[in-house]
């Protein structure tokens, strides 16, 4: 009995030493120059009986494997294989044994990454390799690391891959290129194949080129070629191609990998003229030639009567990625240009107006790409508009709010002779969407009033602009634009301050000398200034602390001053009316002395801001009896009833009102009466 107890003893002990140490974890093979490999395995966790480390190598898995060496330490976690000749052999195979005292055990098997380098002659490296194990060990990265070494000695990563084939398009002339692949493991090492070198050279034309702009300058009228810096780092030139007699000829390279400009000094803009790009690389590998490209040539025909010029240009072709508008843009007299408007895409045409008797002009176009990152000019055309001057001028004195419910617009025509009608147009919320509003017949006067009642003053800003019509039936002399006062506000809470700001008048000729701010209250009904007259500052704090029984309601208007303009004016604006209601506050008292000669005789409830519309304060006996009502909020009970003095005790209180025209307040309780 004892010695089978004995064996189960020694079995145990038997069965704890074989479990006392784990398998070798074989993680990360790498190869250098010299085709050694150097191997990378972690520690397995219990090393108390560890004994050695015996490391076995194929080149071929039909032929055994080879002992190459043993490991005494168990701290050792590295071991580089000398003379393994990774270089030419595609495959070197690895696997690792742990010994312990009882017991061994036997790693995965590795691989050398098997790596290939192709060279067919078309400037094209195929690269493709295997992995070092199937399926791969989790630890591994799930991407492969691609690393190229140009010029000799420097390495840079390409990428990282997936797969186990990459394609490398040579970008040099020709060099001795090298490859390599590797593989991360989380444990930190790296898997290395060997390095694949092999003479390249670059037969890849560069992709094709577009010409940004074929543009004529305003000064020289010669045409200007501009493009973007091609995006091949290996462009050395741009090739100039013009077509002449059906062919496309080259006539000159502009070299330089950053020139990107050219300027045809033989070549007139007077006529049409063709342009295509090519790019040439250091290896004199050309690309494509990009699409055609043309000058924009502009015309202008004039009318002496509508006082205006159609100006008409070819479309302009091929603006990458497309075009987004054209801009016109006139000189006056040898002026500077000015912009004139703008036209879509698809349009062609564009009328100027307003034009000057006896006056020179000077008129291009400008297609600009999407993005406006590029624009071309067009060709220039000058013309003399030789009509009569009748000195057309018409002019808004003002547009100002009425009665806060409609804006009066005033006119000022000076003295114009020859027109027969006032045109009023208006623009909704900015001064770019113009439409006809309303028309007044010449009577002889040079002044004229419109009213627009289809507004909303507190909520919106009204541009309007106004126009002349000549004996043509054409309108001829535009005014300047003008708009009403904005006012809005806020009442800032807790501080008994009414913000008020509001827009800047805009259009006066004479420009805004001052600004006044009118206020009035429920208890004062007539607007009073209470701040400016000096300024032109388009906001301000009303302080309403001192005004806290003049109820919630405070309302106001701004007034603009003109200065005297050049026309002998001086005018006035008056913006909408903008109510803020502050936030009522009442105080009620718990007792008061009704007929003592003393103080607090009254029994008043102390009110901030509270409206003096519907407003009701009640006082009832404790059964019911209605004793007492005002709907005024500074009046107070003085505990009289049919001229008699109630008696002492307990009374009933009720206090409605409505904050902010829709919010009810209801207060309710007893105040004492005593002596």
């Amino acid at each position: 009995m004892k010695r089978t107890y004995a064996l189960l003893i020694l079995f145990c002990f038997h069965s704890l030493a074989l479990l006392a140490i784990e398998p070798p974890q074989l993680r990360c093979l790498s190869v250098d120059v010299a085709g050694d490999v150097t191997l990378t395995w972690l520690q397995p966790a219990d090393i108390v009986d560890f004994d050695r480390y015996e490391i076995y190598s194929t080149n071929d898995l039909a032929t055994p494997f080879t002992l190459i060496t043993q490991v005494f330490n168990a701290n050792t976690t590295t071991y580089t294989h000398a003379g393994a000749d990774a270089v030419n052999n595609a495959h070197v195979y690895y696997y690792m044994k742990v010994f312990s005292t009882n017991a061994n055990f036997t790693s995965d098997t590795l691989a050398t990454i098997e790596f290939y380098l192709s060279n067919f002659g078309n400037g094209v490296a195929v690269l493709n390799w295997s992995a070092p194990i199937l399926p791969l060990l989790p630890s591994f990265s799930n991407n492969y690391e691609l690393f190229k070494e140009y010029p000799a000695g420097t390495w840079s990563l390409i990428g990282t891959y997936p797969n186990l084939l990459f394609r490398d398009t040579i970008d040099v002339c020709s060099a001795t290129i090298g490859y390599r692949v590797e593989l991360a493991d989380a444990s930190g090492c790296q898997n290395v194949s060997r390095i694949q070198s092999d003479l390249f050279s670059d037969r890849t034309a560069p992709g094709i080129l577009q010409i940004d702009s074929v543009s004529v300058n305003y000064n020289t009228s010669q045409i200007h070629l501009g493009w973007s810096t091609s995006p091949n780092p290996d462009a050395s030139g741009y090739i100039i191609y013009h077509f002449e007699n059906n062919l496309w000829v080259p006539i000159d390279t502009v070299w330089g990998h950053n020139n990107n400009s050219w300027i045809d000094a033989l070549n007139g803009s007077d006529v049409p003229q063709e342009y295509r790009i090519a790019v040439l690389d250091s290896c004199m590998n050309s690309s494509p030639m990009s699409q055609a490209q043309h000058q924009i040539r502009l015309q202008a025909t004039y009318d002496l009567c509508r006082r205006e010029a159609t100006l008409t240009w070819d479309a302009y072709d091929n603006l990458f990625p497309d075009i987004e508008k054209y801009e016109i843009y006139f000189a006056e007299n040898g002026g500077a240009l000015q912009f004139a408007g703008t036209v879509d895409d698809q349009t062609h045409t564009f009328v100027l107006s307003n034009l000057v008797p006896l006056s020179t002009y000077d008129c291009i176009v400008k297609a600009v790409n999407v993005g406006e990152t590029v624009s071309a000019s067009s060709t220039k055309v000058s013309f003399l508009f030789n009509s009569t001057n009748n000195q057309d001028f018409v002019y808004i004195c003002y547009v100002s709010v009425v009665n806060n419910a409609s804006i009066e617009v005033k006119v000022f025509t000076g003295t114009t002779i020859l027109f027969t009608k006032v045109h009023l147009y208006r623009s909704v919320g900015d001064a770019a969407h113009f439409v006809h509003y309303a028309t007044a017949q010449f009577d002889g006067t040079d002044t004229y009033l419109f009213t627009d009642e289809n507004v909303e003053v507190g909520r919106q800003l009204y541009y309007y602009r106004a126009s002349i019509e000549n004996e043509c039936q054409v309108e001829t002399a535009l005014s300047n634009v003008s708009h009403n006062i904005l006012l809005t506000g806020e009442a800032l809470k807790g501080v008994n301050i009414n913000s008020l700001h509001w827009t800047s008048y805009g259009g006066w000729q004479g420009n805004v000398s001052a600004y006044s701010l009118f206020r009035c209250t429920e208890v004062e009904p007539a607007f009073v200034s209470v701040w400016g007259g000096n300024s032109v500052d388009t906001l301000h704090n009303d302080d309403v602390a001192y005004l806290r029984t003049s109820g919630e309601k405070f309302s106001y208007y701004v007034e603009a001053q003109e200065n005297m303009n050049a026309y002998g004016l001086n005018e006035k604006s008056v913006s909408n009316t903008f109510t803020l209601k502050q936030l009522p506050i009442t105080y009620i008292p718990n007792a008061f002395c009704p007929g003592d000669r003393g103080g607090n005789t009254v029994f008043l409830p102390v009110h901030s801001f509270v409206t003096t519309e519907n407003y009701n304060f009640y006082i009832y006996s404790r059964d019911g009896y209605l004793l007492f009502h005002t709907t005024n909020p500074n009046e107070g009970w003085d505990g009289i009833y049919n001229g008699k003095i109630m008696p002492l005790g307990v009374y009933i209180y009720k206090i409605t009102y409505i904050y902010n025209d829709e919010v009810p307040v209801e207060l309710v309780g007893t105040v004492t009466a005593v002596r």
